[in-house]
């Protein structure tokens, strides 16, 4: 055993003692000395089936062990997709299936990105793409059969520019397993073929609180309470959209670790104001869809990542997003002078151990502090017109229908 190189081989033959070398950075590269030790094959030694097969890929010193080593992964990569290697792929389709196959299980990734991959090449990509022969792709393929026929059915352009994206990624992967020698759109960039929308204004300031508090009061009572609830606690859309009644206990709404983005329990504490605000919901719904789990039901469990995003749109304010609520609720919270460490806990960025460990009464304590204050002040500047009953000394009448009604909560 030793290090593949030149040197280290040519020490090993002419030491005539062991028949074969191997290197244990490269487990499946063995060599095996000839018979009068002046030069040696080069075996690729693989498990397959159960048996160890011996495969002769070259001979030193006729091949450089140097760049045979660089390429084992090339090797390795080509039996390990079968016939879907390098020149094998038939098709840009075949291609495309290898990738979703590729990132199915795969969950460093997400659920909704992996769905969207799938979506995306299901209807635009194979249908357009997908019968071109490999060597068939250029910049020009795709400007003419993706790009100007996603125009032609009147997709935006930045939704088009996402199509672009995720087949580039899907043949950047392949060339970076060396499933493919060369990458044939590597640097097309979309704005070759399309201008693309200018960025919208979608940053919110506090400034614009009474106008968005107008409009959140206009819409329906989920789309109103699911935007509500992230402007109250600063809130991801994911974690908020999957919402049970179950996580609201006593006076904490608990987000599990698998609906968190970092994967680590989040427990919020709740202002007066967020549990009359809560029961006022629950009445609403009992009476108006029925006993539910969740507090956004959809068809089967709780609405959709898309359809979340759809309610995003109806509002149709400054074509916000939910992290920019997520964002103005994080420097609202420092304008109010809220300690460093106690805002991040609160929207979930990821704390030490040992400081979450020594500190957690202090962080629970100065946490229901701050949403208290918060709180206080969204009701200062006007939030009362969206949800009436978290004032419980207000002259409002929440249980009246015509209340009701001008609050934009039926």
């Amino acid at each position: 055993m030793g290090k593949l190189n030149d040197a280290a081989i040519r020490r090993w033959l002419r030491g005539g003692i062991t028949r074969d070398f191997r290197d244990l950075r490269f487990t499946e590269l063995r060599l095996r000395a000839s018979a009068d030790r002046t030069k040696a094959s080069v075996f690729l030694v693989l498990n397959e089936g159960g048996d160890t097969k011996w495969e002769k890929i070259a001979t030193w010193p006729s091949a450089c062990i140097k760049t045979l080593c660089v390429d084992l992964p090339v090797m390795l990569a080509k039996r390990s997709v079968g016939n879907m290697v390098t020149g094998q792929f038939d098709c840009v389709g075949s291609l495309l299936d290898w990738y979703q196959r590729h990132i199915k299980d795969n969950s460093t990734y997400s659920g909704s990105w992996r769905s969207n991959v799938r979506s995306l090449i299901k209807c635009h990509l194979l249908p357009r793409l997908g019968e071109l022969v490999l060597n068939e792709l250029s910049f020009a393929v795709v400007d003419e059969c993706l790009v100007k026929t996603m125009l032609k059915d009147e997709f935006a352009p930045n939704y088009i520019r996402e199509a672009v994206n995720k087949l580039k990624v899907a043949f950047a992967t392949a060339a970076k397993l060396r499933l493919i020698t060369t990458n044939p759109i590597a640097g097309y960039q979309v704005t070759d073929s399309i201008k693309l929308n200018r960025a919208k204004d979608t940053r919110l300031f506090e400034t614009d609180l009474s106008a968005l508090f107008a409009r959140l009061s206009e819409s329906s009572m989920p789309v109103t309470m699911l935007f509500v609830l992230m402007m109250m606690f600063g809130t991801r859309i994911n974690e908020t959209r999957q919402a049970r009644w179950e996580y609201f206990a006593g006076d904490t709404w608990v987000i599990p670790a698998s609906h968190a983005k970092n994967k680590q329990e989040h427990r919020l504490p709740l202002t007066d104001s967020a549990k009359a605000l809560l029961n006022h919901y629950k009445q609403w719904q009992l009476e108006h869809v029925g006993k539910r789990a969740h507090l956004f039901p959809g068809v089967k469990g709780a609405i959709a990542i898309r359809t979340a995003h759809e309610w995003n749109t109806q509002i149709r304010f400054k074509h916000f997003t939910s992290h920019d609520l997520r964002i103005l609720f994080r420097t609202m919270l420092a304008d109010l002078g809220v300690d460093t460490m106690i805002g991040e806990r609160l929207v979930n960025h990821a704390l030490p151990v040992l400081l979450r460990t020594y500190v957690k009464s202090t962080l629970d304590k100065g946490m229901s502090q701050a949403l208290e204050l918060y709180h206080a002040y969204l009701i200062e500047r006007g939030f009362s017109l969206v949800a009436p009953e978290i004032l419980p000394r207000s002259s409002l009448n929440s249980g009246k229908a015509q209340t009701l009604m001008a609050s934009g909560w039926v």
